[in-house]
């Protein structure tokens, strides 16, 4: 059973990454303000023009990738919800500095739900390392299926279940699915560190500095494996419906593995797995039926 102290537990531990993680990105306001963006190919095609649309991210982190639906698709002060009080405060702060406008609230994803009104937004959109601090898939499907709007679109971009799988050394380390039991970890790394390139660019005008060095963090976390079958399942027991399902041989912007070689794409770094070939992230998006 996940306890609140474990949530509170990964909310320390993202309180001190989110400082490391900033702390190597330069000159974000200015990037912001010059109609920069963090996100990749992979999530602006799944998502399309939000023009006119409410908008909902789901543990957004600091607000680069929300603050990028304005900057690249056209969304109208979308809101974002994150645990991290460090990360919203710095998502507050980019949002002033940079004059892209966005709502962010400072909440646990299943506390936020309890409390959203029912039926308001029209896209929920969920990327990148989310789902696996995530206890309990029923509860995440549900609050979406609360939240959107009859016809609204859940869209999530996420690291596959098979890639999580595996140390950095790509050796099995973890089950597929933990079934709901959490996994005991060291704190959140600095893996925008870890994940950098030698151009020293981040995006497409977004640079790279050396920030916070060596960064440890002592607060351990509490996590999931959660296979394919948890999420979908989930999601497909609240009646919401699949409309999109795609895997990639291949992670954006996260270095998972030590050997892994990267590729330069338009939107940033993508990186490769030497050897096998297996699925690395993957992308759905369900639809709400209309009364």
């Amino acid at each position: 059973m996940f306890t609140d102290k474990q949530h509170e537990a990964n909310r320390e531990s993202w309180n001190n990454a989110v400082v490391a993680h900033n702390s190597h990105k330069l000159d974000q306001d200015k990037f912001f303000r010059e109609k920069g963006s963090t996100l990749y190919k992979e999530e602006k095609d799944l998502l399309g023009s939000l023009i006119g649309l409410k908008v909902c991210h789901l543990q957004c982190n600091a607000g680069q990738d929300t603050l990028s639906l304005v900057t690249k698709l056209g969304a109208e002060n979308p809101v974002g919800v994150d645990i991290s009080d460090t990360a919203i405060e710095f998502a507050q702060k980019l949002s002033k500095e940079s004059g892209i406008p966005a709502t962010f609230i400072r909440s646990d994803v299943f506390a936020y739900f309890e409390i959203a009104e029912p039926e308001q937004f029209d896209v929920v959109f969920v990327s990148y390392g989310a789902v696996n601090w995530l206890s309990s898939m029923k509860t995440w499907a549900q609050g979406i299926h609360k939240i959107l709007k009859p016809g609204g679109r859940l869209c999530l971009v996420e690291f596959h279940p098979v890639a999580y799988m595996f140390d950095e050394h790509q050796v099995q380390s973890y089950p597929y699915s933990s079934s709901g039991s959490p996994i005991v970890e060291d704190g959140v790394s600095d893996y925008v560190a870890l994940s950098a390139t030698p151009d020293g660019e981040l995006h497409p005008n977004l640079k790279y500095t050396e920030g916070i060095k060596d960064f440890c963090n002592t607060a351990p976390t509490y996590s999931f494996c959660w296979g394919l079958g948890d999420i979908l399942g989930a999601l497909a027991d609240t009646h919401l419906h699949m409309i999109h399902f795609k895997e990639y041989p291949y992670s954006n912007f996260y270095k998972f593995y030590s050997n892994m070689t990267p590729e330069r794409v338009e939107e940033g770094t993508r990186w490769h797995p030497v050897g096998h070939n297996v699925p690395l992230m993957f992308s759905i998006a369900f639809k709400k039926h209309r009364k």
